[in-house]
């Protein structure tokens, strides 16, 4: 039986569900989304450039990248429980690190540690898990599950910002690490050693099945990862992830700065921030029915299209209402297009392939490490984050266009003498 087969979750499905939700929700409100907040008070303290507060940013972006494809091998090789647990591991290591750091290197090697640990506890092991649970329903269920995670990341920035104004960035990071204790052991009393169904299937079948076939409606061919890498639909959906990602860890990281530039106060920043993953949460809430009703490639596109429109009006907000308008369209297409650009490779490449292509897509977002650095630099050279705000419009824009006009990827196909290996993989999948 494969992922989109897969019988409707149970109760020990559901409490599964909501320990990765909450583990998402806390990975996303205590990462990229306060570390904006934080590295605003800690710049000013440990008197850093802001090429080196960018540098930070984009070491977290990079070390999520880079680990996005050890969960896949830990949730096949020790289960999910161990999954979780080294994301535990990680986690509270790289924030107790971070709480006691007086030198930039030793910060940076913290946020390491913390970005290793959002990939072992955040969403790539968290849509293996509903891939394989919640069959043609997981669409909606990954739309609820990004839309918590995103919940995290509204939250982070009032509330980082109070912690870090009263009780100063070390208590911060040491509140971080307490609480991703308690919820990883959280994590560890519900999470089973159960695999996902989408790892059932032997690598060796997998990859006898994954020849060429008359694809069948209900199966979406066979696809080998690398086939499905190697299509021009796959590269521009990874594309739409890096626009996407590289302009929300860029703008996390600049927003509360770029706004002080224009006059406004590091409140006004986190507010912005806030405001931002408020509307990315609503958005996320809908997107997997918006999935189901409209061609994805658009609800993709869409969503690009809004950030771009954010990012112009970001570049000039120097008022209240400008702000408020710019991080509406600009968390509102976030939300739209990394939950469609999640769901995308499931409908395209199948509950076995699927989520493996997300992972490498993962890996690729690793390229938007290099946003925050650049975005520093500019700030730097020029005086203001005003120019790296056009470049990521023209770089959503551009990806825009080419996501509309694709067209649904040609499944595999076997030879005659092919089918019944093949059968036997669907069967046994």
């Amino acid at each position: 039986m494969t992922a989109l087969q897969a019988p409707p979750p149970g109760f020990h499905e559901w409490l599964v569900f909501g320990a990765v939700s909450l583990a998402f929700l806390f990975v996303n409100f205590s990462t990229f989304a306060s570390l904006g907040v934080v590295l605003f008070t800690m710049v000013k303290d440990l008197h850093w450039s802001k090429t080196a507060a960018g540098f930070s940013f984009s070491l977290l972006g990079l070390s999520c990248g880079l680990a996005s494809p050890l969960p896949a091998l830990t949730m096949r090789w020790v289960g999910g429980r161990a999954t979780m647990g080294i994301g535990t591991v990680l986690l509270v290591a790289g924030f107790f690190l971070a709480s006691i750091s007086r030198t930039l290197a030793a910060f940076d090697v913290a946020i390491v540690l913390v970005g290793a640990g959002f990939t072992f506890a955040g969403n790539v092991p968290g849509v293996f898990w509903i891939a394989a649970w919640f069959g043609r329903g997981s669409a909606r269920a990954i739309g609820v599950y990004m839309m918590i995670g995103a919940a995290g990341a509204a939250l982070a920035p009032p509330i980082v910002n109070w912690i870090a104004t009263h009780g100063g960035w070390r208590l911060n990071w040491q509140v971080m690490a307490i609480l991703a204790a308690l919820i990883g052991a959280i994590c560890l009393l519900l999470v089973g050693k159960r695999r996902p169904e989408t790892q059932s299937v032997a690598p060796s079948l997998a990859r006898a099945a994954a020849k060429r076939r008359p694809a069948r409606p209900d199966d979406h061919g066979v696809w080998t990862t690398r086939q499905a890498m190697l299509t021009p639909q796959a590269l521009l959906v990874a594309a739409a992830h890096v626009a996407t990602m590289m302009s929300v860890t860029t703008s996390h990281s600049m927003i509360v700065s770029h706004l002080a530039n224009l006059g406004s106060s590091s409140a006004a920043g986190s507010l912005a921030l806030g405001a931002i993953s408020l509307s990315a949460v609503i958005v996320k809430a809908v997107t997997g029915y918006l999935c189901e009703a409209f061609p994805t490639k658009l609800v993709i596109a869409t969503g690009l299209l809004l950030q771009a429109a954010g990012n112009i009006m970001l570049a000039f907000a120097d008022t209240p209402a400008l702000q408020l308008a710019a991080a509406l369209s600009f968390g509102a297409g976030w939300g739209l297009s990394i939950v469609a650009a999640t769901v995308i490779p499931l409908d395209y490449f199948g509950g076995l392939t699927g989520p493996r292509v997300l992972s490498i897509m993962a890996l690729l977002t690793t390229f938007g490490a290099a946003g925050p650095i650049g975005a520093g630099m500019i700030a730097d050279r020029f005086g203001a984050f005003t120019l790296a705000f056009f470049i990521f419009a023209g770089m959503q824009l551009t990806v825009a266009v080419g996501v509309a006009a694709m067209r649904r990827p040609v499944a595999p196909t076997f030879g005659p003498e092919e089918h019944e290996g093949a059968d036997a993989v669907l069967a046994a999948g």
